[in-house]
């Protein structure tokens, strides 16, 4: 594949009818290539001006002059965007997620899968979805407007995020409620310390150890019912603990990209110190080796177990943020001409390091309460998304100053949640605050809407929301959220969508393949093209994931997942019908908007 110049690269970004004939006869010089582009080219909307343009187009590292009706926000530097790409993506996924999925899946039989699933795939559909929020400078939804059709693809990732930021303030709000007894309680144990005498529960079967710790978080911390009848109780402390956390996030999120990154360079760096003092600590106990043996040696059965593969690929798309519109709306705030190889390279494999690490925090513990309760790691705690609310107080407790590691272990799981919450909020905010640009700009003299009135309606709606999940039945509706609505099959139907828009719909149309078949130049290589210009770089291996290696996986995972799909169920609880359908309705909703946008914009224009 030919080099080509700055200047070949600009002319296919720009879309301004007066630059296109400007470069018009230094284009003539290039091959196939570059007439396909221009046919390419000629489809663009000539109303859109968020462009760049390059004055001296022979200087590839020249800063480059932003056209001036091009009002977006830009990240004040590069470390900015770094930072908090890195803290979102490492946020509360790594420390809370990460864990109880690899404990459920067989420990090493689920963090093979993970790694192998992150290099091959995880990183360049990332390095996708960052071109295409730079490249458009548009969010999750306007980075479509080359394929106007799939803008239902920018409408289901706002969806996921829209529900997994629900997700992550619950987490924070019993995160909180932690660090609330580790303050109340200095002076005395901590509440949660083995100092309550140990219940043995024992079945036909099996043998479950229910310690102090989890007798905490199943009573004080969410007040569980034992069934679907506790929705109509609220658990007060959490209610108030909801009020509190979507306060402080309406205050981290109202002044833009600026603030939030200001924020992230705190936030992103700190929750490592405690992380490595709880590693140093677990390490030291009795039966660690045991907990870490069944987490870094993988059994040969479990690893061809097939949920171990799904729930390694639904996380890898958490770990990254993929399908939740999180990467184009960060990157949507870039230089169009922004070399963002580093970045890549950085928040792809220090979010593979941090996932993995968490679990050496967390088995050596695990393998300590089961060498303590003579019992096999399987049986020591009961699985799910309340493990590391059980394991991490477990191992805060056996250490010296456990008051002082509690305040600090729960304050990072705090920063972690505003980590996680900048960038998923960001990703809903940045999709609406784009449709009400483009509003005011059909509309010169409708009043503009204030961001900070933006972000008022979001957090109160989400609010709402959330409000369900404070009842006494709220872990049930949690879960729903953890394993459906942001799961697996959701995620990898909106990869799927989005690989094939790029690699057949780039810069082009779905009809222009019946014109002509095979094109003159796929509209992937064109998109490739254009990140090799940017990159300067020749990213061979991109190309052979995104057309070999991605879509295989994709596939293959989806027809999977479908396979092993069953009654929404906790434990040994099966849900009832209603929650049933309510739960896999909503799982549906970020798909199936795909195909409705589809569908609105094709009868839309054909009624025109």
């Amino acid at each position: 594949m030919k080099s080509y110049s700055a200047s070949m690269f600009v002319s296919l970004l720009t879309t301004d009818q007066q630059e296109k004939q400007h470069h018009q006869q230094q284009q003539n010089d290039f091959d196939d290539y570059s007439e396909s582009s221009r046919e390419i080219a000629e489809l663009e909307p000539e109303t859109n001006k968020t462009t760049i343009i390059v004055n001296n187009p022979s200087n590839s590292s020249r800063k480059p002059m932003l056209d001036v009706e091009d009002t977006r926000e830009t990240w004040s530097n590069n470390c900015d965007y770094l930072i908090t790409t890195l803290g979102g993506l490492i946020g509360l996924g790594s420390l809370y997620r990460f864990p109880y999925l690899a404990f459920q899946n067989g420990g090493a039989a689920f963090v093979v899968p993970y790694v192998l699933i992150c290099v091959l795939c995880g990183i360049p559909l990332l390095m996708m979805e960052t071109g295409l929020g730079q490249f458009s400078r548009k969010g999750p939804v306007g980075c479509w407007e080359f394929a106007p059709a799939m803008r239902g693809i920018g409408i289901a990732s706002v969806i996921i995020s829209f529900f997994g930021a629900l997700y992550y303030v619950m987490i924070m709000v019993w995160g909180g409620l932690y660090l609330f007894h580790s303050f109340s309680s200095i002076g005395s144990r901590l509440p949660w310390s083995d100092d309550v005498e140990s219940e043995m529960l024992k079945g036909n079967t099996t043998t479950t150890i229910v310690s102090s710790v989890e007798r905490f978080w199943n009573t004080t911390i969410l007040n569980i019912s034992d069934d679907f009848d506790g929705i109509s109780t609220f658990h007060w402390p959490n209610v108030v603990g909801l009020i509190v956390m979507w306060t402080i996030i309406y205050l981290c999120l109202w002044k833009g990209i600026r603030l939030t990154s200001r924020v992230a360079i705190f936030t992103a760096l700190f929750p490592y110190i405690p992380m490595i003092a709880l590693f140093i600590r677990g390490m030291t106990l009795d039966g660690s080796w045991d907990g870490l043996k069944y987490y870094i040696i993988p059994n040969t059965q479990q690893l061809l177990n097939k949920k171990a593969w799904i729930q390694a690929a639904g996380h890898v798309l958490w770990a990254y943020g993929i399908g939740w519109g999180i990467i184009p709306a960060l990157s949507s705030y870039n230089r169009s001409d922004y070399n963002f190889y580093r970045d890549i390279v950085v928040t792809g494999s220090t979010s593979i390091l941090t996932n993995v690490f968490s679990g050496f925090v967390v088995f050596p513990v695990l393998g300590f309460m089961s060498h303590k309760a003579n019992v096999s790691i399987e049986q020591v705690v009961s699985g799910g998304p309340g493990l590391a609310f059980i394991v991490y107080p477990k191992a805060i407790s056996l250490m010296p100053f456990p008051h002082f590691w509690a305040i600090t272990f729960f304050f990072m799981i705090f920063l972690l949640g505003i980590d996680s919450q900048f960038v998923t909020c960001e990703s809903v905010l940045t999709a609406a605050l784009d449709k009400l640009d483009q509003l005011y700009d059909r509309s010169p003299k409708r009043r503009k809407i204030r961001r900070e009135f933006v972000v008022a309606i979001y957090v109160f709606i989400s609010f709402s929301f959330g409000l369900l999940m404070t009842t006494r039945a709220g872990f049930y509706i949690f879960n729903i959220f953890d394993g459906y609505i942001c799961g697996a099959i959701p995620l990898l139907i909106i990869c799927i969508m989005e690989l094939g828009t790029v690699l057949f719909a780039y810069r082009t149309t779905f009809t222009s393949w019946f014109q002509k078949c095979p094109p003159t130049q796929w509209p992937g290589q064109t998109f490739i093209t254009h990140i090799r210009e940017v990159l300067k770089r020749r990213l061979t291996h991109i190309w052979l994931c995104w057309v070999i290696v991605v879509p295989i996986w994709l596939f293959g995972m989806l027809v999977i997942a479908f396979r092993t799909v069953g009654p929404i169920s906790y434990e040994s609880f099966v849900y009832p019908l209603s929650f049933q359908i309510i739960g896999y309705t909503l799982t549906s909703l970020a798909p199936l908007s795909i195909l409705v946008y589809f569908i609105y914009y094709h009868l839309k224009n054909t009624n025109r």
